[in-house]
């Protein structure tokens, strides 16, 4: 039986750097979703997405919902989680004139209730922050992830060296080359291509740009896109394939 090899990206916030982001997806050929919160008040107005923009990226891409305004979920009443989930639908649906089938968690805050809503709020996909995943979760609310697209995202768990070790082949030369996420990223996508699997690449526009991490991450796209072999799918599009 041939292995099948998924790639999908997520990207968060609805930032407008997203737009800088969007053209190079296109160039390698990559798919993704990017999760927008429209009133989002970790940033100021004129930093988001308008509505006329993210129109334009949803004639690209898919977009998903990440509430109206981002906030922790779990540390908020059931009523306000509700009402930001739901809304956040609701917005990008009149404004897109289409059904919105997949959600983000903030911060990848998320508990059994507020799963619950995301359920009863109508979505069938939902993203969370774990990552070294490479097979579809067996709940789809509750989907991880292979790798954020961070330099500082690595090893904040004891847990992480011992996964980037085993990626690594037990190599320390190689886990140290791997402390380097780009590294990392190349050796999860060889692993997948090799073994078959969902190779998922998610992060934040904004992130990169303060990182000045715009040339790493083309050479991951680069190296990750354009191959027969591969599927290049939005996350909503695993959804499709499961059901």
């Amino acid at each position: 039986m041939q292995k099948e090899i998924i790639v999908t990206t997520s990207w968060d916030d609805g930032h407008k750097l997203d737009l800088k982001l969007a053209p190079l997806l296109k160039q390698y050929g990559i798919r993704g979703t990017f999760y927008v919160s429209p009133e989002n008040r970790e940033f100021r107005k004129k930093d988001l997405l308008s509505a006329e923009e993210i129109i334009r990226l949803g004639r690209d891409f898919e977009i998903g919902a990440h509430t109206m305004t981002h906030p922790r979920l779990t540390r908020i009443s059931k009523k306000e989680a509700f009402y930001e989930i739901i809304d956040s639908k609701k917005y990008l649906e009149k404004l897109l004139g289409e059904e919105i089938r997949c959600f983000c968690y903030p911060r990848g805050d998320h508990n059994e209730k507020i799963k619950e809503l995301v359920k009863r709020a109508g979505f069938c996909y939902s993203r969370t922050m774990k990552r070294f995943e490479f097979h579809n979760a067996k709940d789809l609310l509750l989907s991880g992830t292979a790798l954020e697209a961070h330099r500082n995202s690595l090893l904040t768990l004891p847990i992480d060296s011992l996964k980037i070790l085993k990626i690594s082949r037990f190599n320390l030369l190689e886990f140290i080359r791997n402390l380097n996420w780009e590294n990392l990223a190349k050796r999860m996508f060889d692993r997948v291509e090799k073994h078959g699997g969902v190779y998922h690449l998610w992060g934040h526009s904004w992130v990169i740009e303060r990182g000045d991490e715009w040339e790493k991450l083309e050479r991951v796209l680069s190296y990750i896109g354009g191959k027969i072999n591969v599927k290049y799918w939005t996350n909503y599009d695993i959804f499709k394939a499961i059901k």
